[in-house]
């Protein structure tokens, strides 16, 4: 998500364990890291291989995703290596959190089997140990989220009154409530699905989480933050949230809202397809606890997937906007 990573200076002044861990210390708290993940990549790959995605588009997908966090735990490994100290190494840090995303992402909005699931949690816990060594957010609201009287967000300043104050959204990746508060000086905090709040700035109408720059529109009784890489946007308003289902954006029309039935074309089981007039939408695949997406107009937004939304007899039908690749929906 765009509103997660929090960048923090590089000085080791700044940084917890500077002077608790040594060189050595932090090489075995990355090793671990480096094992799982070498062990994940191989038996994810062998369980992609023994499923019914084996040779298919989404098979190549979802290993490039790891392969992408594989190689940048190497390349942490060898600039850490490398560095004269611990410490220098930190922008590797950030950058294998970044990469580790994704994949993370995946392994929480599609079912996998068991083991694979277990080892991702695993190494998950071991990647924010690496990010908390780092004085860095992890995954999951794990890692380092500013406690401890650490960096509380250095604000920028000239922020319009409109934007000021107390916002509520609804997290696209849980479906949970994401809290943003923004002070006039341009300290900015956010808390995820009721964690610990993470630290960002606001500069005028440019809010910046790490390197995720976002540029923020006034609503009626709110704001919105657009991704600035990628058009994406959350909607915050001024009354909380309601809970349950997913990051509601509205505008949803009456034909395409409801339950819909429609064929995994990657197992053949049942995907199940619940669309609120809000904008909140529910996806139950293969009978699995379901995830959180959102809508608004015609367009369907599941984390990275992108999809456009036309009318068809007694359904729907949804249209992956990268590739035209498609699934038919229909009422019971």
């Amino acid at each position: 998500m765009a509103f997660v990573l929090i960048a923090t200076e590089t000085s080791s002044a700044q940084l917890r364990y500077a002077n608790r861990y040594s060189k050595r210390n932090v090489s075995s708290i990355i090793s671990r890291m480096e094992t799982r993940s070498n062990e994940f990549r191989r038996d994810f790959d062998r369980a992609m291989d023994n499923s019914n995605l084996n040779g298919t588009d989404a098979e190549d997908r979802f290993n490039n995703i790891v392969r992408d966090f594989e190689n940048s735990v190497d390349q942490l490994r060898s600039e850490f290596d490398r560095n004269n100290s611990w410490w220098e190494s930190r922008n590797d840090v950030q950058d294998m959190i970044r990469d580790a995303r994704p994949v993370n992402t995946m392994m929480t909005n599609l079912a996998f089997r068991r083991n694979i699931e277990r080892q991702w949690s695993n190494l998950r816990n071991e990647i924010n140990k690496v990010a908390d060594t780092f004085d860095l957010p992890g995954l999951n609201g794990g890692g380092w989220n500013g406690g401890g009287g650490g960096n509380v967000g250095g604000g920028q300043g000239n922020v319009p009154s409109w934007a000021t104050g107390t916002f509520y959204g609804r997290n696209p990746e849980t479906g949970g409530t994401v809290t943003l508060n923004i002070q006039r000086d341009g300290s900015v905090t956010i808390t995820l699905d009721g964690g610990n709040a993470v630290y960002a700035s606001m500069d005028r109408t440019t809010l910046t989480n790490g390197q995720y720059v976002s540029r923020v529109t006034r609503l009626s009784n709110g704001i919105r933050t657009t991704d600035s890489s990628n058009g994406r946007y959350i909607d915050y308003y001024t009354t909380p949230v309601g809970g349950g289902g997913g990051g509601g954006q509205g505008n949803v029309p009456s034909w395409a809202s409801g339950t819909f039935y429609g064929r995994n074309p990657e197992t053949g089981g049942n995907i199940v397809l619940t669309v609120q007039r809000n904008g909140s939408v529910t996806i139950s695949i293969d009978g699995t606890a379901p995830v959180y997406a959102s809508m608004n107009g015609t367009t369907l937004t599941n984390g990275p997937y992108v999809s456009r939304v036309t009318r068809i007899n007694n359904g729907i039908r949804t249209t992956d906007v990268n590739n035209g690749n498609y699934i038919d929906y229909f009422r019971r």
